[in-house]
């Protein structure tokens, strides 16, 4: 308003027309442009022409009010004045043009109604437009909770009947990435824990076989004793030495239980030192020499001389009598085993070959599980539970060690752990 009224107060002081843009633009904006006269104290419009000011009217007194005080306080501007007409507020701007003859005024005037109404309006709308955002927005949310909780609703009921033994079961996703996912894992973890409930079984199964068959053996023979051999010296030791042997049995297979659940608990606490595992290897070997000798079996070994590798020397070597042990038992007709300890920079490699039936490849990762045999008709040259290659995978993961197995059908298994090769500086540091 203050813009066009000096516009508007600079045609008339140069006396040229009013520009018709002007009102336009002021009128388009619910403004009303006057310019009055004052001469005497009596006020007359000159723009528009056909305006009537009434005297005495509202108008008319607000328009007298501001004259006089612009001339009281020769104030050239009024902006922003309210005046109360007709009992609606009234902003005002006046500009004050001299002239020869009287002074004139532009006077501008835009009443509330309108901006009331304007509020009005736009407070309506808006009304309407929250009402409307709200209910499209809980309709977004309901529809999205829905296709959001209705994979996981469909997942609780398989989990449901998994939980109560229908292994058949499988977890479907949805479009959703996550629920992909989710769907995955769970599928993965349900074959995890069936494989470990079949292990569970085997292992109850295997462990019940392994002792329910030295118990009977004892039975028996302590029967056959008392009621058959007890006066015959010879028989008599003979059946008491099967009982000892069978005891032995039970004491192995118990002590590889609890070794074997001590390790995978992580409950015993291992003494890892710098030792020479060149010496290590010999030693173990040396165990072997009776039934090397006796039963005619032929070990071949190339070992690297005196290198030192960290870990719990005790472990290491329950690790390699086992593989030894392993190999010999599965080894081919020509009864040979070969033992390598090989250096390759930092690498030290440990290498135990047989010559036997070797394993394929879709059980290659099972032979490390409790109890499995890849032959069961093979005849065991060294007494063992069953349980040690599950023993030397915990060690080892234990040791964070790299191990493994490569083998071909026909042909033969090798058993292989890499170790890390020690300096004299780490040496020193680790034995202190």
């Amino acid at each position: 308003m203050n813009v066009y009224a000096d516009l508007i107060a600079s045609d008339v002081k140069n006396g040229t027309s009013i520009n018709k843009d002007y009102v336009t633009s002021l009128k388009e904006a619910s403004i009303e442009v006057l310019i009055v006269k004052s001469l005497n104290g009596n006020l007359s419009v000159i723009y528009p022409s056909e305006y009537y000011l009434e005297y005495g009217s509202p108008m008319h007194l607000a328009i007298d009010e501001i004259v006089q005080t612009m001339v009281v306080d020769d104030k050239f501007s009024l902006s922003g004045e309210q005046v109360f007409v007709s009992g609606a507020p009234t902003f005002y701007t006046a500009r004050r043009i001299l002239q020869f003859s009287g002074d004139e005024y532009v006077i501008m005037f835009s009443s509330m109604h309108s901006v009331k109404d304007t509020v009005t309006v736009l407070r309506n709308q808006l009304f309407l437009v929250a009402i409307i955002v709200t209910v499209v927005s809980l309709f977004i949310s309901f529809v999205i909770a829905e296709r959001i909780s209705r994979p996981i609703d469909d997942m609780s009921k398989v989990a449901e009947r998994w939980a109560k033994g229908d292994d058949t079961v499988l977890f479907e996703g949805s479009s959703y990435l996550e629920m992909d996912d989710l769907a995955s894992a769970l599928n993965k973890a349900k074959i995890e824990v069936n494989k470990t409930g079949k292990l569970q079984r085997d292992l109850l199964a295997n462990v019940t076989h392994d002792l329910k068959t030295p118990l009977t053996m004892i039975k028996a023979y302590a029967e056959m004793i008392k009621d058959i051999s007890g006066e015959n010296k010879e028989k008599r030791d003979k059946h008491t030495q099967i009982i000892i042997d069978e005891a032995d049995r039970l004491t192995f297979l118990v002590n590889d239980i609890l070794n074997l659940s001590k390790l995978q608990s992580q409950a015993e606490k291992f003494d890892k030192t710098a030792f020479n595992l060149s010496k290590l290897i010999e030693t173990v070997i040396y165990r072997f020499d009776n039934v090397m000798n006796e039963k005619g079996y032929k070990l071949y070994k190339e070992i690297e001389k005196d290198v030192f590798v960290e870990g719990d020397e005790k472990k290491i070597e329950e690790v390699i009598y086992n593989l030894i042990g392993n190999a010999i038992n599965y080894t081919g007709e020509d009864k040979t085993v070969k033992v390598f300890l090989t250096v390759d920079g930092k690498k030290v490699k440990l290498e135990i070959l047989d010559s036997g039936k070797g394993i394929d490849k879709e059980n290659i990762q099972t032979i490390w599980e409790k109890y499995y045999r890849y032959s069961e008709t093979h005849k065991r040259t060294v007494k063992g539970t069953g349980l040690g290659l599950s023993i030397v995978k915990a060690i080892l993961d234990a040791h964070n060690l790299e191990y493994g197995v490569l083998s071909k059908v026909g042909v033969g298994s090798n058993f292989y752990v890499v170790f890390n090769k020690l300096t004299d500086k780490e040496q020193e540091l680790l034995n202190g």
